[in-house]
């Protein structure tokens, strides 16, 4: 199983995505795809903040059609998920390296279900350990 970084999510919500990450995308099956939480209140950010027009109302429908496709599998930050952020940020710390909460949090929750995380940023989620996957390298 996979949890979607926001990077992954918004590259695919673009009219001319990426042809590595939508190639990759397209070979993964459905079922084992996963948003978490905290990568739709970054998008949802993201679009809120953006100025009235066609580019908001666009956005704001894709992410709409994105969260029907998922419905059943957007996962929260819970207890367990708390439990991981504070085991993988101390990981993260022991190694000299960052770890931004955003993407701390979506790892933490990867973490507690035991999946892996498709991002492009990956330094930050090796650090803390966690098995990663970068579509923008998938040829």
């Amino acid at each position: 199983m996979i949890v979607l970084d926001t990077n992954v999510v918004s590259e695919a919500m673009k009219p001319e995505p990426d042809p590595a990450v939508r190639a990759w995308l397209n070979e993964q099956v459905a079922e084992t795809l996963y948003l978490s939480s905290v990568t739709l209140a970054e998008l949802l950010f993201g679009i809120g903040a953006l100025p009235n027009g066609k580019r908001k109302k666009g956005l704001g429908e894709a992410l709409d059609g994105l969260l029907e496709l998922f419905s059943e599998r957007v996962l929260m930050f819970d207890t367990e998920a708390a439990r991981n952020y504070a085991e993988l940020a101390v990981k993260a710390r022991i190694a000299g390296k960052g770890f931004p909460k955003p993407d701390g949090y979506i790892g933490a929750i990867a973490a507690s279900k035991g999946f892996i995380v498709a991002t492009r940023d990956t330094s930050p989620f090796e650090a803390a350990g966690l098995t990663v996957i970068n579509p923008w390298n998938h040829r």
